[in-house]
């Protein structure tokens, strides 16, 4: 899993009735609880979130380690049902891109 590497996670959301002034003031709350976190010394970075309309799920990626981007999802209040760790094209060619 991931230990301490900074790496991809996703918060994921099931979130019935959500719009998309939810998600704008989500960003927002989590953008700056990153913000906050990472100017005291911990590894996150709050790169944005993702709608599946039909489906009422919201996806918010983040960069950093596990511990930091559960900080920052409780912090924000961001309703979600588990943090799972993510892979971002452009896939890398190094064998373990952890290791950067």
């Amino acid at each position: 899993m991931a230990g301490d590497a900074a790496i991809e996670f996703v918060a994921e959301c099931l979130w019935p009735d959500v719009h998309e002034d939810d998600l704008r003031a989500l960003d927002a709350r989590a953008g700056g609880e990153s913000e906050r976190l990472a100017a005291r010394g911990a590894s996150v970075r709050y790169m944005g979130s993702l709608l599946m309309r039909e489906d009422e799920v919201v996806l918010c990626l983040f960069h950093g380690r596990q511990d930091d981007v559960r900080r920052v999802v409780e912090a924000a209040a961001i309703p979600f049902d588990r943090i799972l760790e993510a892979a971002c094209s452009p896939w890398p060619t190094e064998p373990d891109r952890r290791s950067r």
